[in-house]
């Protein structure tokens, strides 16, 4: 019986099956529905509209300053104010934005020209639950090719974020990760397998 669930196991996890070690056997088994890469065109003023939702209105000056490609490229336009919590737009550019998560467990972030800005991993809790770099995501797909997240935030992470307004903390990363109220869609992926 043994060798037998170990034979599964591995099939599962080659065939890209994420297991979770604190579910019951069944769930253990699940594929994963986010394997793949996810795009949306992604506006500074959404980006602060998901901050102040999530009670993190401290954080807005810092909102744009993070989105920037690899290289260290700017998203905004060169001669743009400095953003402060008032005025934390000006001159901010939109940019195409992607994630990628891979049979395997791997989550990255890509910026407009497809260079890595983002990297860590990802393991499905449940069917409504994902986790990236051990913060918890509500996801949603709609067709399979439509996704929405949404970060599950304590009062502790808040409260940090509040605190540290100036600072990368992971309340601050996971708004930023997910653009809650907004979808990403389903692109053609390189590295997802």
């Amino acid at each position: 019986m043994r060798r037998v669930a170990v034979a599964i196991i591995v099939a599962a996890t080659s065939m890209g099956v994420q297991a979770s070690t604190s579910a019951s056997p069944a769930a253990q088994l699940l594929p994963s529905p986010l394997v793949g890469q996810w795009q949306r065109m992604t506006t500074c003023r959404e980006l602060v509209a998901a901050l102040e939702r999530a009670g993190l209105g401290a954080t807005v000056a810092q909102a744009w300053v993070g989105q920037t490609s690899a290289t260290g490229e700017s998203s905004f336009k060169p001669g743009s104010p400095k953003p402060t919590r008032a005025h934390p737009c000006g001159g901010a550019i939109a940019r195409r934005h992607s994630h990628f998560f891979t049979a395997s467990g791997t989550f990255g972030s890509l910026d407009w020209h497809g260079g890595q800005v983002d990297d860590g991993s990802y393991r499905i809790a449940n069917a409504s639950t994902v986790k990236i770099g051990g913060v918890p995501f509500r996801f949603a797909l709609k067709d399979g090719n439509t996704l929405s997240l949404a970060p599950v935030l304590t009062r502790a992470m808040i409260g940090r974020a509040v605190a540290h307004p100036a600072e990368f903390t992971p309340a601050f990363w996971a708004v930023t990760v997910a653009y809650a109220g907004h979808t990403w869609k389903r692109v053609p992926c390189s590295r997802c397998g």
